[in-house]
């Protein structure tokens, strides 16, 4: 017999929070630097609309149960779940590729070695962590993510008083769009749902696990992008607090430097494992083959010329986050829905096909702007 902890209704909270605000926040500020004002308002639009896609898969969890991938396949074919395997692996890959940039980017300013030789140590040392199996429990990667998080909220508690308003004046309104992207990427966290309604095992707390795992992330954000984009305006680095060592020196370099590094680290090691165990399933592959299937895209993509940060994280979000986070949820609960009624959420089926249509939208504008 399974046993399924089960989680009270901050755990659960906690492990969405902790979820999301992870190393992809450190891109947002950089991505709508631009943007101004303007830029909070997309960031909190998308937040919205993902935090209602998370919703469809919690409905579909109570109605059917099982993975991202189990859930598509069984709504929408096996075209359903080859694609949410596709989006998953975007995901993952574009991750891994964020994560090689950022630790170059940190190393080299933390040792002044070269950028790509840092990423390719990193990339080394990490990818060799994730072969022999040494994986951080979920519990020191949550104590980990909210010692980031605590960083990040003394970060922006520094960074707030030097806002401008001149610098949240929107100068590119093409930087909206572009940026939907990494925001899609920092409220990607749809796969925690089931197992959050597994360890709850109540529709309604679930539900308020779930309001309350997104609405906190979406003020952070907002006061992150403030702080650092009202701040630095057009100068924001991509990976924003490393702006930090410029004005505080040492506690500068341990919060904007350090704990995000440590944060890229776990990040890396968790989603490496998870991709593995994916190609594993998907294609019945041996240890060995699935992880050079894992940690040799991303590298090789790196040294091809994808070495930005926020870039990795934008094609992460639009190709992948767009898709699994977006489209395909609203899919799969119109149809789940046309067969059982609603017992968790009750949308329209107009605001559930305009919600697509926006992500659909979306990700057909990224596509062409890239052709």
């Amino acid at each position: 017999m399974v046993v399924v902890k089960k989680l009270t209704l901050a755990e659960a909270s906690a492990i969405l929070i902790g979820t999301q605000i992870g190393a992809g926040v450190l891109g947002l500020p950089y991505a709508f630097r631009e943007a101004g004002f303007a830029g909070i308002v997309v960031i909190t639009a998308v937040g919205f609309l993902t935090l209602l896609t998370a919703l469809f898969v919690l409905e579909l969890a109570v109605h059917r149960g099982g993975t991202m991938t189990s859930l598509a396949r069984a709504t929408l074919g096996k075209v359903g779940g080859w694609l949410m395997l596709a989006s998953i692996s975007v995901l993952s890959y574009g991750a891994l590729i964020a994560y090689i940039a950022g630790s170059g980017d940190i190393l080299s300013s933390l040792t002044g070695v070269d950028g790509t030789a840092a990423s390719v140590a990193f990339w080394l040392v990490m990818s060799a962590v994730v072969l022999m199996g040494l994986k951080a429990s979920g519990e020191a990667e949550l104590v980990l993510n909210f010692l980031l998080l605590g960083a990040l909220a003394v970060a922006v508690a520094l960074m707030l008083p030097k806002v401008r308003p001149a610098n949240m004046i929107p100068a590119n309104t093409g930087a909206l769009v572009s940026g939907v992207g990494v925001a899609i990427f920092a409220y990607v966290s749809h796969m925690v749902v089931p197992e959050m309604y597994k360890g709850l095992g109540s529709v309604e707390k679930t539900k308020k696990a779930v309001l309350i795992g997104y609405l906190v992330p979406m003020g952070f954000y907002a006061l992150f992008v403030l702080a650092f984009v009202g701040s630095l305006g057009k100068g924001t680095p991509q990976l924003a607090t490393s702006a930090l060592e410029g004005y505080y020196g040492g506690l500068g370099k341990v919060l904007g430097l350090v704990l995000p590094l440590a944060a890229i680290s776990t990040s890396y090691i968790g989603i490496g494992f998870a991709q593995m165990d994916n190609l594993r399933e998907a294609f019945n592959l041996d240890k060995r083959a699935a992880w050079l299937l894992t940690v040799l895209p991303p590298l090789a993509v790196y040294l091809a010329g994808l070495k930005s940060f926020v870039s990795a994280l934008w094609l992460a979000g639009t190709f992948g986050g767009l898709l699994y986070a977006g489209i395909l949820p609203v899919a799969m609960y119109l149809r789940t829905r046309n067969v059982h009624p609603p017992k968790c959420v009750r949308v329209p089926h107009g605001v559930a096909y305009l919600v697509g249509t926006v992500f659909l939208l979306v990700l057909v504008y990224s596509v062409v702007s890239v052709i």
